[in-house]
């Protein structure tokens, strides 16, 4: 049964938002509060979203309010999805104290003092002061003493949209992002989850809830918080923050930048959506290690990042080498499919002395990071094809000259 939540507030407005300031306690903070577990399809991409947008740095607020009796939090903002929180305005009674305060300041307050009940059937989270709110949480927790902040409370401010409409998510996912540009900085794990102008995190997303090799079911992407594959992964293809740069770079270069800062149009997120999930069915039907593991499941990635079978498409590095190729044929003049089938023909096993000190060191057994650029040249070349330009070409031609004058043959 739903519990009701009554609070004072005040209602104001500011572009074409309309929002109510409150003040919670740290128990309704605690109880209020959710996580941002229904944006998503994906249940793992929804847990990686609350991790880097909401858990970062809870531990250190948490410490903080145990153990400063000066405590003080800032305001937090709070997304209000569903639900149907009731606003009741009330009346100010002026007295012969107010007789100095001019009309128009009197007429101004109208309506703006009320009382906000929040009928238990919302669902609210924080789209600023995520760390805020973990950290309130986390102290409540770990003290198990809720008498400790008894008096504690926090001012809010409540946002609310349209839960039936995608365009209600995507405008408060985007207030997301446009508060924490303004105030800092958004990392790039946080822009992937919840930017609503960035065309390459929204396909991103729309990738991961909609391609099946990306169910979670098949543990096929990691959730990590870097572009890196951890280690102990056997399974995954990809991290979400790699898929984000395969995303890019598939994309025209001198168009990348308005793509990702300016939203584009419904019509090109879906024609780059289309564009990247066939480029991962291309790859499942030319590439056979793909076949083998994501498909016919009859191997693990991890057995073809290691020994004879380490493949350039099983490496992060190597992925986006494929893919910055794959823009530069496209740009030539062929399609999708004449580029990634003509590239999967190449050799990509970095076992091969064809790969050696260009980005395998076969001495350390290890790859040789940061050289997205040179793979992409490579495999070019590998196809008879010329670099992207001048620089590309001058850069490995000075590899292969250095690594054929340094190493023995």
């Amino acid at each position: 049964m739903s519990t009701s939540t009554l609070l004072p507030a005040i209602r104001s407005a500011v572009g074409d938002w309309i929002f109510y300031v409150t003040t919670l306690s740290f128990s309704e903070v605690a109880k209020l509060i959710k996580d941002p577990d229904e944006i998503h399809e994906r249940k793992g991409l929804s847990t990686w979203i609350q991790r880097v947008a909401i858990e970062k740095h809870s531990a250190e607020i948490s410490e903080y309010i145990k153990e400063s009796n000066q405590r003080f939090l800032g305001s937090l903002i709070i997304g209000v999805y569903g639900g149907s929180p009731d606003w009741a305005p009330l009346n100010v009674k002026f007295t012969e104290a107010h007789d100095n305060v001019p009309e128009e300041q009197k007429v101004s307050i109208e309506g703006k003092l009320g009382l906000l009940n929040l009928t238990g059937s919302e669902s609210l989270f924080p789209i600023d002061g995520q760390h805020r709110v973990a950290g309130i949480k986390k102290a409540i927790e770990e003290t198990d003493l809720l008498d400790n902040f008894d008096y504690d409370h926090v001012s809010a401010i409540f946002v609310s949209h349209d839960p039936l409409s995608e365009e209600g998510k995507q405008r408060t996912r985007r207030l997301f992002t446009t508060v924490n540009k303004k105030a800092k900085r958004v990392d790039l794990a946080a822009r992937i989850a919840l930017d609503e102008d960035s065309g390459f995190a929204i396909v991103v997303r729309n990738l991961i809830d909609n391609h099946w090799l990306f169910d979670d079911r098949k543990k096929y992407i990691s959730y990590s918080s870097g572009g890196a594959i951890p280690a102990r992964d056997k399974k995954s293809i990809s991290s979400v923050v790699g898929l984000y740069k395969i995303v890019q770079d598939l994309y025209p270069k001198k168009e990348q930048s308005k793509f990702d800062n300016e939203r584009p149009s419904d019509e090109e997120i879906q024609n780059h959506l289309n564009f990247c999930s066939r480029f991962f069915d291309l790859l499942l039907e030319n590439v056979p290690p793909f076949k083998s593991v994501f498909v016919d499941e009859s191997e693990t990635a991890s057995d073809y990042r290691e020994g004879n079978k380490n493949h350039l498409l099983f490496r992060p590095m190597g992925q986006r080498g494929f893919a910055k190729a794959v823009e530069v044929l496209i740009s030539r003049g062929r399609t999708l499919d004449e580029a990634v089938t003509l590239l999967a023909t190449v050799n990509m096993n970095l076992a091969s002395e064809d790969w050696h000190y260009i980005v395998w060191n076969p001495i350390e057994s290890k790859m040789l990071t940061a050289k997205e650029s040179i793979t992409e040249t490579y495999l070019l070349r590998l196809v008879g094809e010329d670099a992207r330009d001048n620089k590309h070409r001058v850069t490995l031609n000075e590899l292969l000259q250095s690594i054929q004058e340094n190493v023995p043959s």
